[in-house]
């Protein structure tokens, strides 16, 4: 035991001295081996800009050049230095270039560089565009860091940069979905344009694999209530098939969510008080199926902007929202094929290049749910829509037949970098059916019933840089809308209708409402240097609208017709006071013929800079609106609310103030937005009518009737107020944001509850919506948390002679809802496919989405029902995607 000991303790006491020793050597031979590791490299006649290329992807460091300029220089040298600034150095040797390293980047500058001074102006313009397909980038972001500028791209792609006392410039370029392109330009060289390509993070030609860069979905500009989202991750969340642009817009703050609309309800506003931009004409109705799905096609879409209020004086027509959304102009490389199939339609797209200046685009969808109606086309008839007709105690159950349809058409021309003639075209179509057969009443009844909705409208769009500082787009277009209803309800000829004298022919209703425009505009940017820019347009819209209500030709509720020229110019000045400082300046005024009036609208913004974290932001401006869409208390099948245009009388032009005051705060990963807004409105409209004719006459001679008897159009005033928060955390692979919304909306009408206040139709108390993205090599995992307090609706209503109304008011209960989904790419040959599977309300939880409220008026008796719309329960979808 004791010999055990000491071979122990005489082991440690070698090992020590072993362990003594190895430290020594260390110290001893790691200056050597230091001074002994080098960087070696070998170039033979290899550009220098090649060369620096290697040396970046060899070392691990950025470094940032002109690569037009160092392409020229070439190099055959056999490099070995010591460290990464001596091979750098030991690069540019014998060359007008020298090295700084700057935001953690090496920059390849002139020598010179730091010896000019009161170098002239100088101006550099240039095209952002997609380095695959050469598809232009809108609204991407240049930063100039070494001079604290910035600067964006035009909806063409086009940007240009004024520099003084300025020999080089670091430029770092971004855009959403898109890898950060950083580069070092030669101010005084004589390329003046430049052509800057940047590449998607996420390739759908190659192995989809994201690595080291974050995966942008939505961004917040420095304008209070400004968002930009990528339309490339919309496939990435929930869906019911189709992947959705106006549903991923209500995962905002700000933008209600609501399971049974598409429609964007922006701060305690209407949908219709939006406008909404495709390709520059206007879309007036943005639903399929109901609400389900939006009216477009997101294969299309390029860019998105969305502004929630105290937007500038470019946008006009609209007292809430704005939503700009810029069509892919084609793949002007090679031809690609991409669409989709689910459970309800299937979509195609392709884009075709027939030379390198002219491409064309071709996009349609269809839902096929009336030749094959799966099994979620039916639930979601079933849920979304209440088709149940009760007549006493007896029910009758509609089967309806349904299916929508869109196409999109654009083509593009672009003759050199600095032009672009566009012109893109657009329709969309849903067909209802709801014909039947009632044979469990008194009267056998057949009821052919057919109900017909869509947008349509195309553009002409030509763009141009006409020198460096001036660039002009001038547009012409048309666009319109159309819902048409119709119910045909016949009697059999063998039936006793002596006691239905009304009904003697039948039942005839005739619903319809089209709305139409054409409109010509011009609009400019001038910049005067990178701390003044100004823009500046006008335009002309011409607009028409007809209504037509009846119930049976005795019976005319409205024959309504107008239309009316709409002129508008607006000025903005845009001037960065200093480099924290930035105030947006501009004025707007109308013409509006069908009030014979002028209408003047100031805007104003500012946003400071508090550090490189912290921005403040504010904005308020004067807004009208030359057309409303009338709110209806029918309550059956899809809404058939209606357009008017404004008179200034019998329909006021609409107007609001609104006021915003916000800050963002930003780190690496993180980002906080935070906004309070308040918003004034006047000439909101309602239309009420009596829904049964014959029991206000109490059977007198149908002709005694006057339209008078039968509707009214009601004006008031509404407010809007509330808080807008935002958190989003951006990482490799993971997106992640949390919106929460507390907010209030009232409205304001003499003839309803005598002149009280009521909760507008949208009014949300609370919402939160929390979104997560998560991406590992090639699979797509998202979640989405919903919480909504319940919508306010109408539990009963009353009218008097006098069409003064008394509603008393209830709230559905809170919603709450998780949906998951996960996709997953892969190639067969030259195709891309990504099969996926959503889950919605995966926690089958109890909802309801809307109230069902109907007046009934049989025999002179006159009833009304009420029933909560249950909403979509536990549910599984199944899609795929490709791509060739």
């Amino acid at each position: 035991m004791k010999f055990k000991e000491k071979e122990k303790l005489l082991f440690l006491k070698e090992n020590k001295q072993l362990h003594f020793t190895f430290i020594i050597l260390i110290l001893v031979f790691l200056p050597f081996s230091g001074n002994c590791q080098k960087f070696n490299f070998k170039f033979n006649n290899t550009p220098i800009s090649i060369a620096l290329l290697e040396v970046s992807a060899k070392t691990n460091i950025r470094i940032a050049f002109d690569a037009d300029e160092l392409e020229k220089i070439k190099l055959s040298k056999n490099i070995s230095e010591k460290t990464i600034d001596e091979v750098i150095l030991s690069l540019l040797e014998n060359t007008p270039y020298t090295s700084e390293y700057k935001h953690k980047t090496y920059l390849i500058v002139r020598k010179k560089a730091n010896k000019s001074k009161n170098t002239p102006n100088k101006i550099v313009s240039g095209i952002v565009f997609d380095q695959v397909t050469g598809e232009r980038l809108p609204y991407a972001t240049l930063y100039v860091l070494n001079k604290n500028m910035a600067t964006s791209t035009n909806v063409n792609g086009n940007f240009s940069l004024t520099f003084s006392n300025c020999s080089t410039a670091y430029i770092q370029i971004r855009y959403l979905g898109y890898f950060i392109l950083d580069t070092v330009i030669d101010v005084n060289s004589q390329i003046q344009f430049l052509s800057m390509g940047l590449s998607q993070k996420t390739q759908t030609i190659k192995e989809v694999e994201v690595k080291g860069n974050k995966i942008d979905m939505i961004d917040v500009n420095n304008d209070a209530g400004h968002f930009s989202f990528n339309p490339m991750r919309f496939i990435d969340l929930p869906n019911y098939g189709e992947t959705d642009i106006f549903r991923s817009l209500q995962l905002l703050p700000g933008i209600s969510t609501m399971e049974n609309s598409s429609h964007l309800n922006i701060r305690g506003s209407s949908a219709d008080q939006n406008l909404v931009l495709l390709d520059g004409f206007t879309l007036y109705n943005l639903d399929h199926f109901f609400g389900v799905f939006s009216a477009i096609n997101p294969n299309i879409v390029k860019n998105i902007q969305a502004y929630l209020g105290g937007f500038d004086s470019r946008y006009g027509e609209r007292i809430s929202g704005i939503i700009d959304i810029t069509g892919k102009s084609g793949n002007n490389q090679k031809a690609s094929f991409y669409g989709g199939l689910n459970l309800i339609s299937a979509n195609l797209t392709a884009e075709i290049p027939l030379n390198k200046k002219l491409t064309i685009l071709a996009a349609g969808r269809r839902a096929y749910s009336d030749l094959f109606s799966s099994w979620l086309a039916d639930d979601i008839l079933a849920d979304k829509v209440n088709l149940t007709r009760p007549f006493q105690s007896n029910q009758n159950i509609i089967k309806p037949k349904f299916y929508f349809s869109d196409y999109n058409i654009k083509t593009t021309y672009s003759p050199n970098p600095k032009e672009n003639i566009s012109f893109s075209i657009y329709g969309s179509k849903d067909d209802l059916n709801s014909s039947t057969i009632y044979n469990d009443y008194p009267l056998d009844i057949k009821s052919e019933e057919n109900n017909q909705w869509g947008n349509y409208g195309f553009g002409i769009s030509w763009k141009k840089q006409v020198n460096a500082n001036y660039f002009t787009d001038m547009q012409l277009g048309h666009s319109g809308y159309f819902n048409n209803y119709y119910d045909n309800t016949n009697f059999p000829d063998n039936k006793d209708l002596s006691m239905y004298p009304i009904f003697t022919k039948g039942n005839v209703v005739n619903e319809e409402n089209k709305l139409t425009d054409y409109f010509l505009s011009i609009k400019n940017k001038y910049n005067f240097n990178h701390k003044n820019q100004i823009a500046f347009g006008a335009s002309v819209k011409f607009n028409k609208f007809t209504y037509y209500k009846d119930a049976t030709t005795n019976f005319i509720y409205d024959d309504i017709e107008s239309s009316a020229l709409l002129y508008n110019l607006y000025f903005q000045d845009k001037i960065n006071v200093t480099k924290n400082l930035s105030i947006k300046t501009g004025i707007r005024l109308n013409f509006y013929d069908g009030s014979g009036k002028l209408y003047l609208e100031p805007r104003f913004s500012m946003s400071y800079k508090i550090g490189n974290k912290l921005i403040l932001k504010l904005a308020c401006g004067k807004y009208y609106q030359y057309l409303n869409k009338m709110a209806s208390e029918q309550n059956f099948g899809y809404s058939r609310d209606f357009w008017v245009l404004s008179d200034g009388k019998k329909h006021p032009v609409l107007s609001s103030n609104h006021f915003i005051l916000g800050a963002s705060y930003e780190t690496k990963y993180l980002f906080f937005n935070i906004e309070a807004y308040y918003k004034s409105m006047k000439g909101i409209q309602e239309y009420l009518f009596y829904t049964n004719p014959e029991d206000r006459i109490f059977n007198e001679p149908a002709p005694q009737i006057k339209d008078k008897d039968l509707s009214k159009f009601i004006s008031g005033t509404g407010k809007a107020l509330g808080i807008d928060f935002l958190a989003k955390y951006e990482n490799t692979n993971i997106t992640s944001w949390l919106s929460y919304s507390l907010s209030k909306s009232r409205r304001n009408f003499d003839e309803i509850n005598l002149g009280e206040n009521i909760p507008a139709k949208y009014d949300q108390t609370h919402e939160i919506k929390w979104t997560n993205i998560f991406s590992y090599k090639k699979w797509n995992f998202s979640t989405l948390t919903l919480f909504t307090t319940g919508h306010p609706y109408i539990e009963t209503t009353s009218k008097d002679e006098d069409f003064n109304t008394i509603r008393t008011y209830n709230r559905m209960p809170n919603y709450f809802r998780i949906d998951f989904s996960m996709n997953y790419n892969f190639h067969f040959k030259n195709i891309n496919i990504k099969p996926g599977l959503s889950i919605l309300n995966m926690m089958n939880s109890e909802n309801y989405l809307d109230v069902y409220v109907r007046n009934f008026g049989f025999e002179n008796n006159l009833f009304q029902e009420t029933s909560l719309i249950k909403a979509q329960e536990l549910t599984l979808n199944f899609f795929i995607n490709f791509r060739f």
